[in-house]
């Protein structure tokens, strides 16, 4: 035994060892490259968009190289099972999404949990989502649009880029709000849902704003209600489900980066200084406004809680709408 240490002393200090090489590790964070993005997308979208556009000012940051992994698949879910199970050192950073603490209510087999899993610890960015028409569509307004639901419940059609997507979620809140139902037609991915409302093959749909912005000017698209708590900047203009009497229906698309759990907490706060830094850069908030992202600082702990409220809030209306994990 230490001289001067009792047994109890002696096994604390035993107990305290092992955080010391942790510490040494945060403190040497980031030490060896590359440090790798991982996106749970194929190359060429929007969340890989982001973290392209990203990936240069974080190297800058940290000092060393920054590389995205895309590894699509199972709905997003393999690229989150992949990162949950790999050391927690901040060299793979999943990009991640609002919808985390949602994947028990769509997913039937996790190989991790959620809430557990991960350490949050940053706010990528958000986009709008909106309810617009085509030009063919035969409602004049959002009020229009629910009047129409409310006499014929489920004729009303309404598309998204897939099932249990932001956009899908805030349809639902939407009808459930206003006491109706419409019915929903999933698409693969925006591209083909915003070609088909150009086409004037289905009629309704609800889209990132991004998205469908630069069609409103021709009114090739009709743009019906903004999914948001207030207005944005891109398209002033269009009023929220609020303004409109409808309720607080919300479908922002929310992009966050997270890490292992295991990861030391200084890293953690390391990462969170590093994308805050980034994110408020002027030129960089410029660049993500051009492709339709509002950025969104805040710490660990307050992303953390907001995405305890997403579960809050949407966990009802799935189970409303009847979806079931698969």
């Amino acid at each position: 035994m230490i001289r001067g240490l009792t047994r109890r002393g002696a096994l604390a200090a035993l107990g305290a060892a092992p955080a010391v090489p942790a510490l040494a590790q945060a403190d040497a964070y980031p030490s060896r490259q590359p440090i790798r993005l991982v996106v749970p997308f194929p190359p060429g979208g929007g969340t890989d968009a982001l973290a392209r556009m990203l990936a240069e000012p974080l190297k800058e940051r940290l000092g060393q190289s920054i590389v995205i992994e895309n590894k699509p698949g199972a709905g997003s879910n393999l690229a989150h099972e992949y990162v949950a199970k790999l050391p927690g050192d901040g060299y793979a950073i999943l990009v991640s999404g609002g919808n985390l603490r949602l994947f028990p209510y769509m997913i039937a087999k996790l190989g991790y949990d959620p809430k557990t899993a991960f350490a949050t610890f940053g706010f990528l960015g958000k986009q709008e989502s909106v309810l617009v028409g085509s030009a063919n569509a035969p409602w004049a307004d959002v009020k229009a649009v629910l009047a129409a639901a409310k006499a014929e419940p489920g004729r009303v059609q309404f598309g998204t880029a897939g099932v249990t997507t932001p956009m899908h979620l805030a349809g639902e809140q939407f009808g459930l709000l206003n006491g109706t139902r419409l019915t929903h037609v999933p698409f693969k991915g925006t591209g083909p849902l915003v070609a088909d409302l150009l086409g004037g093959h289905i009629q309704l749909g609800v889209s990132s704003l991004s998205s469908v912005e630069a069609y409103f000017a021709d009114k090739r698209l009709r743009p019906y209600a903004l999914a948001s708590k207030e207005r944005s900047p891109l398209a002033p203009d269009v009023p929220t489900f609020r303004e409109m009497g409808c309720g607080d229906v919300e479908g922002a698309i929310v992009y966050t980066l997270a890490v292992p759990s295991s990861t030391p907490k200084a890293i953690v706060r390391r990462l969170n200084g590093t994308l805050t830094a980034v994110t408020g850069s002027p030129a960089v908030a410029e660049q993500m406004r051009k492709r339709g992202f509002v950025a969104m600082p805040g710490t660990p702990e307050i992303l953390e809680a907001w995405l305890d409220e997403q579960e809050r809030i949407w966990g009802p209306v799935m189970v409303a709408a009847g979806i079931k994990p698969e």
